[in-house]
C-alpha cells in the first residue's frame, strides 16, 4: 500500500488530526486527540510503530508567545522525535534524529494546530495561558548550562573572517574578476535606457565611438498580424565597420522608429571575455522589452565590447553581431494572464498561489517537499466532454489537484471526488488510455514508485496497480506499445538513487560531473494484461528489451517516435550531467543505443526533449532542452580551466554550457545540429519543451520553459 491513499481527509480547518506514513515503515493503528484550552487546541496522538506503543503527548507548560518548543519525546528505541509549531499556521512534524544520521526515514507526520507548546509532564499539569506580551530577549546573553538541555542548543558564534568569500582574482580568475565590474557597467547602461532622464556619461571612454545598435538595413522574415520580425542580414550589410557615431546615438537607434518606450526592460548577460594589457573585450546579450504607443517591441542581439582596461574599465565601443527585433500589435496581445479567471476558489488561494518557499516553512522535508519544486502536470479529457483538463501534481503534504474545464471556460476543482488527492510527493502525471476502453487512465510517479488507476469514463478513477521502485524516484514517463500487442507499455525516467533523495540533496552528484554514470536506473514497464484480459499486471522489461544499456544516466525525460520512418516506435532519452540516449528499435520490441553514431549524445545536463518536422520533409526532427550558462561559456574559454585534461574533456564541459540543441533528421539514421543557423540555443535555465504551430501557419514552433528558483531577486534562477 502507498502513504497516498491518505489522501487529504483531515481538515485543518476543522481541527481534526492527520497522520501520514511511510509505506516500508509504519503503520498507525490507532488515533486520539486530546484538546486543552490554550489560546487554541492542542492535538496529542497516540501511535503503533513497529509493535511498541508511543505515549500520549502531554503539554507541561506552554512556551512564550512566538517560539518553539518541545513536546514530550515519542518512546522509540534509539529514536529523539520531537514536534514543534509556533502558530496555528505553521506546521511542522516529525524529525527523527539518530547519532546524526536520519536511519529510519520519514515514519510518521502529526499535524499540531497550536500557540504553545512545551516539555511534558503529568497530564494533570495545570495548563498556564500564553503570555500575551512576548519576554525580551537579549542577543547577547549566552544560555547558561541549565538552560542547555538537549532540547535547547545555544548559538555558535561564527567569525566573519571565516566565512568563505567569492573573490575570482584572488583565485586566478581575472575574466571573472573583470566581468564583475563589467556587469557594473551594464547595469548602468540598463538603467539610462530604461530611465533615459538619468543618463550619465561616468562609465563612458572620452573617445567612445561605437556604430548603431540597431542595424539600418534589417530585413523582415515573418509577418502575420499581430507579429512583425526582423532580423539583421550581417552576410549582405554594406555598413562600414570604421563608421562610429557617440553613445547616446548609438542607443537612439534602438527606438528610432516606434518612438519613446514605457515600461522597458533591459537584459545582458556576458558570454565571453578577452584580456589584454590595456583593453579587453567582451561579447554578450543584449535584450530589450518595452511597450510604445501601437504595441510592443522586443530586441534581442549580440553586442561585442570594447573596454578600456586602464580607467575602470570604461566603455570604448559597442559593435552588433547580430540583431532581430519582434514588434507586436497592442491590439491583439498574443497571451493573457487568466489564471485567476479560469482556476477560481479557496483551493487557488489558499495552496496554488503560495511558492515553494511558503511552504517549506510549513510543511516537513520527510513529507516529501524541498526547495526544487520537481512536479509536473497533466492535460486530458478525463470525463469525455470534448474539453481538455488539467491534473498538476504537487510536493509532498499538499494534495494533487485535478481541475475539470466547464462549458464556459472556467474549471472546477474535483480532485477529492475523482479519487486523486493524495498527500504524497508526486513528481509526474501522465493520461493514457491502458484498458483500450476510450477514456484516459492516470499513471502517478509517487514518491513509492509508480501508481496505475482506471477512469470510468466519468472522471472518477480507481487504483489498479501499484509498482515500487525501491533503487530510485521517478521523475517523468512516456508510454508506448513496444511490443505492438494493443497495450501501452510505461517507460520511466529515474533521475536519482534513493540514496541521495533520502538525504534531501537539491541537486544530484554526478561523476563525472560531464559524463556521469552513476544516476538512477530508468525502467520499463510491460502491460502484461489490463480488464479486457481480467486482470491489471505489469512486469519489468528493462533488461530484456535491451534499455538497460547506459541506463544509470540522471534522466529527467523521454520521448517516444518514429524518427527512422521503419514502422516503429524509438525513444530518446535527455540524460542530466551528460550523454543523452538513442534507442532505436530493431523491430522487434528490443532496442540499441546508437545515440552517438546517430551524432545526438549532446552532452549537456539535458532536461527535456521532444520530437516534430520543424522543416516540413516528412522526417521527425529532435530539440534537447539543456542549461545555458553564461558563466560556463566564459570559464571554459579561459586557458587555465580544467589544465591536466585532454582537449575532448574540455570541449564536453564547454558543451554542457552551450545551451539548448535543434537536431535536423537527414533522412539516413543520423541527424546535423543545426542549433545555432537556428537561433534556438539561448533558452536559458530550460525545462520543458515542446514543438507546436501555435498561429496555426502549418510550420512547428518552439516553446520553452526556462527559470529555476523564483526569488525576489528578479536576476536570480
Amino acid at each position: 500500500m502507498f502513504s497516498s491513499h491518505f489522501r487529504s481527509s483531515a481538515s485543518l480547518a476543522g481541527r481534526r488530526l492527520f497522520v501520514g506514513f511511510s509505506p516500508w515503515t509504519a503503520k498507525v493503528v490507532r488515533k486520539q486527540m486530546i484538546k486543552q484550552s490554550v489560546q487554541g487546541f492542542i492535538v496529542a496522538s497516540q501511535v503503533k510503530y513497529l509493535g511498541r506503543h508511543g505515549k500520549i503527548f502531554r503539554v507541561r507548560r506552554p512556551c512564550d508567545a512566538g517560539s518553539h518548543s518541545i513536546i514530550e519525546k515519542l518512546r522509540l528505541p534509539n529514536v529523539a522525535t520531537r514536534f514543534c509549531a509556533d502558530m496555528p499556521d505553521r506546521i511542522r512534524s516529525v524529525r527523527f534524529h539518530t547519532g546524526g544520521r536520519m536511519a529510519l526515514g520519514p515514519v510518521f507526520a502529526v499535524l499540531l494546530v497550536l500557540t504553545g507548546c512545551g516539555d511534558s509532564q503529568s497530564n494533570s499539569t495545570p495548563v498556564t495561558p500564553v503570555q500575551a506580551t512576548p519576554k525580551p530577549v537579549d542577543a547577547a546573553t549566552v544560555p547558561s548550562t541549565e538552560e542547555n538541555s538537549e532540547d535547547r542548543l545555544p548559538l555558535v558564534q561564527v567569525d566573519r573572517d571565516e566565512i568563505p568569500v567569492d573573490n575570482p582574482a584572488e583565485q586566478g580568475w581575472q575574466s571573472e574578476s573583470f566581468t564583475e565590474q563589467v556587469n557594473a557597467v551594464l547595469k548602468n547602461l540598463a538603467k539610462q535606457i530604461e530611465y533615459p532622464e538619468q543618463a550619465t556619461a561616468e562609465f563612458l571612454d572620452p573617445a567612445f565611438a561605437g556604430a548603431p545598435v540597431r542595424p539600418s538595413n534589417l530585413v523582415t522574415v515573418y509577418a502575420d498580424a499581430p507579429l512583425i520580425v526582423r532580423r539583421w542580414n550581417t552576410e549582405s550589410s554594406s555598413e562600414s565597420k570604421e563608421a562610429s557615431i557617440g553613445f547616446q546615438e548609438s542607443l537612439a537607434s534602438l527606438t528610432a522608429e516606434v518612438g519613446a518606450l514605457q515600461a522597458v526592460r533591459v537584459k545582458t548577460k556576458v558570454f565571453g571575455v578577452e584580456l589584454n594589457v590595456e583593453a579587453a573585450t567582451t561579447d554578450l546579450y543584449f535584450q530589450l522589452f518595452g511597450k510604445h504607443a501601437e504595441g510592443t517591441l522586443q530586441v534581442t542581439s549580440t553586442w561585442r565590447c570594447r573596454w578600456n582596461v586602464e580607467a575602470g574599465p570604461r566603455l570604448m565601443s559597442i559593435e552588433p553581431i547580430a540583431y532581430e527585433e519582434v514588434l507586436t500589435d497592442a491590439s491583439q496581445p498574443l497571451f493573457v494572464d487568466t489564471t485567476t479567471a479560469i482556476i477560481q476558489g479557496d483551493v487557488y488561494d489558499q495552496q496554488l498561489r503560495h511558492g515553494i518557499d511558503y511552504w517549506l516553512t510549513r510543511i516537513e522535508s520527510s513529507r516529501g517537499i524541498d526547495v526544487g519544486g520537481w512536479q509536473g502536470l497533466a492535460v486530458a479529457d478525463v470525463n469525455g466532454d470534448g474539453l481538455d483538463d488539467l491534473y498538476i501534481c504537487q510536493p509532498g503534504g499538499l494534495p494533487n489537484r485535478l481541475y475539470v474545464q466547464n462549458a464556459d471556460g472556467t474549471a472546477t476543482e474535483t480532485s477529492a471526488a475523482a479519487g486523486v488527492d493524495w498527500l504524497e510527493g508526486c513528481h509526474a502525471a501522465l493520461f493514457v488510455d491502458l484498458d483500450n476502453d476510450v477514456d484516459q487512465d492516470l499513471i502517478v510517479g509517487l514518491q513509492s514508485g509508480v501508481l496505475v488507476l482506471s477512469n470510468d469514463g466519468h472522471g472518477r478513477f480507481t487504483p489498479r496497480a501499484a509498482m515500487v521502485l525501491p533503487a530510485a524516484l521517478p521523475y517523468s514517463m512516456a508510454a508506448a506499445d513496444v511490443d505492438v500487442d494493443g497495450d501501452l507499455d510505461i517507460f520511466v525516467c529515474c533521475y536519482n538513487r534513493r540514496q541521495g533523495i533520502n538525504r534531501h540533496l537539491l541537486f544530484a552528484r554526478p561523476v563525472p560531473y560531464h559524463d556521469a554514470n552513476n544516476g538512477g536506473r530508468n525502467v520499463l514497464l510491460m502491460t502484461e494484461s489490463t480488464p479486457v484480459d481480467g486482470a491489471w499486471r505489469f512486469r519489468y522489461g528493462t533488461g530484456r528489451r535491451g534499455l538497460d544499456v547506459n541506463n544509470r544516466k540522471f534522466s529527467y525525460a523521454a520521448a517516444w517516435d518514429d524518427y527512422d520512418n521503419d514502422g516503429d516506435l524509438d525513444l530518446y532519452v535527455a540524460n542530466d550531467f551528460g550523454r543523452n540516449n538513442l534507442y532505436q528499435n530493431q523491430g522487434d520490441g528490443t532496442f540499441r543505443d546508437v545515440a552517438a553514431e546517430a551524432g545526438v549524445e549532446d552532452i549537456g545536463p539535458g532536461m527535456s526533449t521532444c520530437w516534430g518536422d520543424f522543416n516540413n520533409d516528412g522526417w521527425v526532427d529532435l530539440y534537447v532542452s539543456n542549461m545555458f550558462s553564461s558563466a560556463g561559456n566564459r570559464i571554459t574559454q579561459q586557458s587555465q580551466f580544467q589544465e591536466d585534461v585532454d582537449a575532448d574533456t574540455r570541449s564536453a564541459f564547454r558543451r554542457h554550457a552551450r545551451g539548448n540543441s535543434l537536431f535536423t533528421n537527414l533522412a539516413n539514421g543520423r541527424f546535423q545540429d543545426v542549433s545555432k543557423t537556428a537561433g534556438v540555443s539561448l533558452g536559458r535555465w530550460a525545462w520543458g519543451s515542446l514543438f507546436a504551430d501555435l498561429n496555426r501557419d502549418g510550420w512547428q514552433d518552439l516553446v520553452v520553459a526556462n527559470g529555476f528558483i523564483t526569488q525576489p531577486d528578479t536576476g536570480d534562477l
